[in-house]
C-alpha cells in the first residue's frame, strides 16, 4: 500500500510571502526558516551587506538612519504587510539605515539568493514587491515631512497606532528609550507625551508596555500621516491580494 508524503505546508501571516505563486514554494521552502524576534534585536547596520531577508508575521521592525553623534531620524516601520531587505532583490544589497525589532515576535528568514531567483523567474512575485517599493517610498517620504512639521505627541500617536495595527491586539512591548529611538527624539520628549496621552485615557503606560485605552481618540490626536499611511498599506493589501487571486482565476 502506497504511503501518502505530506507536502510541507507554505507559510502563512505574510502578505508578500502568499503572493509568492505555487510553483515557486517548491525552490524556496528549503531555505525558508521560522525564527523568534525578540524586541530590540538588530537585523543589519547601515551600509551592511544584505545576506538575508526577514518577512515579519507578528512582529514589527523599526528602520531608521543614524548620524555619526548617534542621532536617529525614522524611516519606516514594517510588519507582516512587507519585509526587510527589500531593495536587496532590486540589485542593491547594501542596507539603507538600519533595521532593529521594536516588538517581539514571528518571522520568516530566507537567503537573499534564492528570493532573489524566483523574483527574476515570477512576475506574480515581482509585482507584489514592487508594490511594495512604492508604498516604502510612501511611507518614507511621509515620515519625513511628519518629522519637520508635526510635535511629538502627534508623532506617537500616529506611532503607536501603526504598531498595533501591524503587531495585532492593542498592548505594545516596547520601552520608551526604544520609541525615543525610533521617532528620533530624546526618551524625555517621549516621557512627556505618554505622560499627557494617558492623563487623556487614550493610554495606559507600565514599565515596557503601552496599552491603547481609547483608539478613536488616539486617531483624533494623531497627526493626519497616520490616516494617509493605512489607506495606502489597505489599498496595498488588496492590490497584492487582488493580482494573487486573479492569477489564480485563469
Amino acid at each position: 500500500m502506497p504511503v501518502a508524503v505530506r507536502k510541507p505546508a507554505w507559510p502563512e501571516g505574510n502578505l508578500v510571502l502568499s503572493a509568492v505563486p505555487p510553483e515557486e514554494h517548491g525552490s524556496l521552502l528549503p531555505y525558508l526558516e521560522c525564527i523568534e524576534l525578540p524586541a530590540r534585536r538588530p537585523l543589519y547596520a547601515a551600509n551592511a551587506r544584505l545576506a538575508e531577508l526577514h518577512f515579519p508575521v507578528s512582529c514589527v521592525v523599526a528602520t531608521f538612519g543614524v548620524s555619526r553623534e548617534g542621532a536617529t531620524a525614522p524611516y519606516a516601520l514594517v510588519g507582516r504587510e512587507s519585509f526587510i531587505g527589500l531593495n536587496a532583490l532590486l540589485g542593491d544589497t547594501r542596507a539603507v539605515g538600519s533595521a532593529v525589532v521594536q516588538n517581539p515576535g514571528r518571522a520568516f528568514r530566507i537567503g537573499v539568493e534564492p528570493m532573489a531567483a524566483a523574483f527574476q523567474r515570477s512576475e506574480q512575485l515581482r509585482r507584489a514587491v514592487l508594490r511594495c517599493v512604492s508604498s516604502r517610498v510612501l511611507q518614507t517620504s511621509q515620515t519625513s515631512l511628519c518629522n519637520a512639521h508635526h510635535h511629538v505627541e502627534q508623532r506617537l500617536c500616529s506611532w503607536i497606532l501603526q504598531s498595533i495595527d501591524r503587531a495585532g491586539g492593542a498592548e505594545l512591548r516596547v520601552t520608551q528609550e526604544l520609541v525615543g529611538t525610533v521617532l528620533g527624539v530624546r526618551r524625555e520628549a517621549v516621557t512627556i507625551a505618554a505622560i499627557r496621552l494617558q492623563a487623556q485615557g487614550a493610554i495606559a503606560c507600565a514599565r515596557g508596555r503601552i496599552v491603547v485605552r481609547d483608539r478613536r481618540l488616539l486617531q483624533r490626536l494623531a497627526c493626519e500621516c497616520y490616516g494617509l499611511l493605512r489607506a495606502d498599506i489597505e489599498l496595498m493589501m488588496r492590490d497584492i491580494s487582488g493580482a494573487w487571486n486573479g492569477s489564480q482565476a485563469r
